[in-house]
């Protein structure tokens, strides 16, 4: 067992890098309504590109690695991630797409108990459909809304691709560097933006928006950091669940930037999602 310092040390930097999540995509928001989607992934991604090649010069190990097939699907679904996630954020409010997002520990509990790489359980059963009944209750009341509800679907494609993303990232070879994926998934992201764009009508981006957007890819960039170090010489069991603590810092970001207050019987889906997947999260890690 860890130390209790090192697990405070560890709960910080969750709460940090979670925090870095947030205003990255709070960045994204604020230029999604002058800027289409797929230049607002070349842009951000042109800014972690640099930012990434220059952190990770001194363990990348060339191209090869990365030709590998399976690292080829981990960065397709990076790019269907991200996608999802600007859609989302173009049409919904910033606390309901995280809330939403929030549910990819749920669906990786069901998609590695359906594979049979961990067995079944019927508590993490029984949290899962919770966490999704929270789900509905979170989405009901922009059911009238098309463009609200539109923005709830792309955050559950988004979920659900980030699930499928991590679930990959499991089965990629440990020879394949850590600095090797990230470099990789981040310029196909900055790669997919700009075909994007060929079906888009382009702004000339302001200073704000330049600006935004290198404040995301710092943010992205700086929360991996601090979630890689979060991780590391302490009990998984009590960090990994305070991951939740993102839905918290949407919140009072949401509120303090667009004046986003949920309803209460969102807020109550809200509370349910946070417990089933805190629920789900701290059993797989004892299991």
């Amino acid at each position: 067992m860890a130390s209790a310092d090192a697990n405070r040390r560890g709960i910080g930097l969750m709460l940090v890098a979670m925090g870095c999540y947030v205003l990255n995509d709070a960045c994204v928001k604020l230029t999604t309504h002058s800027l289409p989607p797929g230049q607002v992934l070349a842009v951000r991604g042109v800014f972690a590109s640099v930012l990434l090649l220059g952190i990770a010069r001194g363990a990348w190990r060339g191209w090869k690695p990365a030709l590998r097939p399976i690292v080829g699907v981990r960065c397709a679904l990076e790019v269907t991630t991200a996608l999802a996630s600007v859609l989302a954020l173009t049409f919904a409010p910033l606390a309901t797409v995280s809330t939403l997002m929030m549910t990819a520990p749920l669906m990786i509990a069901v998609i590695t108990m359906v594979l049979g790489w961990e067995p079944w359980s019927k508590g993490r059963l029984i949290a899962t459909a919770a966490g999704f009944i929270g789900v509905l209750l979170v989405i009901r009341p922009a059911m009238g809304f098309d463009v609200a509800f539109a923005g709830y679907a792309w955050a559950l494609v988004c979920a659900a691709s980030l699930a499928a993303r991590d679930v990959v990232t499991r089965r990629i070879p440990a020879a394949v560097p850590s600095a090797t994926i990230a470099v990789a998934t981040t310029i196909a992201v900055c790669i997919a933006g700009g075909l994007l764009g060929v079906s888009e009508q382009w702004a000339s981006p302001g200073a704000s928006e330049l600006a935004a957007l290198a404040a995301a890819a710092g943010c992205a960039a700086l929360g991996n950091y601090a979630l890689i170090a979060a991780c590391r010489g302490v009990d998984l069991s009590v960090v990994t669940p305070f991951r939740y603590s993102l839905i918290l810092w949407a919140m009072l970001l949401g509120y303090a930037i667009w004046g986003d207050v949920p309803q209460p019987i969102a807020a109550v889906g809200v509370v349910m999602i946070l417990v089933a997947g805190a629920f789900t999260i701290q059993s797989a890690r004892r299991a």
